[in-house]
């Protein structure tokens, strides 16, 4: 039976930690979790921080977390929690920042070793975790989801437990303007496979519909402004919630064959996240038609383009300059035939088809999306 389970409270508007500031305070010292860059620029660290030492918050701060940091490191940031007797954590930065941040709370109060974080069974509490995404993609601010990088083999491996649901987020666009153009243009493609993914997936459900497709028609409204680069502030504003807003759906539905698929490509190729599964998106949506030609109609209607334009906007915003050959892709057919999101694709899935789908997506340049 379908449910509705999300406990995150969301804070949105200019100023929103400014103006409501008491869901920042959950004790007496808490752990700032940020990247190298954007907690800074954006100026979401200063207002947190203000927040903080108006209210007598003591407060460490990491500053190192980036989209390769891997488990080993995480582990370690929550052994430092644990010594400095951290009460909650605040993430501020994009979708590794805000993993990141949702792990450490679960290592700094279970006794695991990093591997079994996987295992999703613990035997106390995470602490809380605010998050304040400065990017309009992950869906982590979200989700009861945790994407980490895993050591040996050098690979993305997710766990999900409904303790991992953030206590709050706070979206303010102000906070994504300093966004870098590619960064943008990654992380919105993310969010659009997030929403898509979720709509072509057999656990969607009526509400997960009604958000997934919201979701990928504001992202729509912003097709012209991701091709030119040029964002407005309500460009900005649609990209932010459409984020949040495809993260809540696949809370329900769970990920699907594009994620799967593209974190073997990031992986193996170090191609940033959201144009790893850009690249697969339009072979995913005529893969499903082919037994599900209406739902995969909605979502192209949904965007605004029938899905030969929609492949060439992809493409733009999104490319792929790395070579790819069908060693490659042999072996991430291997890899990714095992992944347990396969389940939720609507189709059967061989692994001819995924040879198929990778094979379109980067080597077959001449395939036409004029008929499905």
């Amino acid at each position: 039976m379908p449910k509705y389970y999300m406990p995150t409270v969301l804070l949105s508007g200019n100023n929103c930690i400014k103006r409501h500031p008491r869901h920042l305070l959950h004790g007496k010292k808490c752990m700032i979790i940020t990247g190298a860059k954007s907690a800074v620029l954006s100026g979401a660290l200063d207002d947190v921080k203000a927040v903080l030492n108006d209210n007598n918050i003591e407060y460490e701060l990491y500053s190192g977390v980036n989209g390769n940091t891997n488990i080993s490191e995480i582990y370690n940031i929550a052994q430092t929690a644990k010594e400095h007797n951290i009460d909650y954590l605040i993430g501020i930065g994009g979708g590794s920042v805000l993993d990141a941040a949702k792990a450490v709370s679960v290592y700094a109060t279970n006794d695991i070793e990093p591997m079994q974080i996987f295992d999703e069974k613990y035997n106390n509490t995470p602490l809380k975790v605010v998050c304040v995404p400065t990017t309009a993609g992950t869906g982590s601010d979200t989700t009861q989801y945790v994407m980490l990088t895993i050591d040996e083999p050098h690979n993305k491996h997710s766990f999900s437990s409904e303790m991992c649901f953030p206590y709050a987020t706070y979206l303010d666009t102000r906070y994504t303007m300093t966004m870098p153009v590619d960064v943008t243009r990654n992380t919105a493609v993310d969010a659009l496979c997030h929403a898509i993914e979720s709509y072509l997936n057999v656990q969607a459900s009526a509400f997960s519909d009604t958000v997934s497709l919201e979701a990928i028609r504001l992202i729509g409204k912003s097709a012209v402004s991701l091709l030119s680069g040029e964002f407005s502030e309500e460009d900005r504003e649609n990209l932010l919630v459409a984020a949040s807003s495809g993260g809540m759906a696949v809370a329900h539905t769970g990920l699907n064959l594009v994620h799967l698929m593209g974190h073997k490509v990031t992986c193996s190729k170090d191609i940033p996240h959201g144009r790893a599964n850009g690249a697969l998106l339009v072979e995913f949506i005529a893969f499903v038609a082919r037994t599900n030609i209406m739902r995969a109609v909605k979502v192209i209607d949904a965007f605004g383009y029938e899905l030969s334009g929609f492949k060439k906007l992809i493409d733009r915003v999104a490319p792929i300059d790395v070579e790819i050959t069908e060693e490659d892709i042999d072996e991430w057919v291997e890899l990714a035939i095992t992944d347990k999101e396969l389940e939720n694709c609507p189709c059967t899935v061989t692994k001819d088809d995924l040879r198929t789908i990778y094979y379109n997506a980067f080597i077959n340049k001449e395939r036409n999306y004029k008929e499905w």
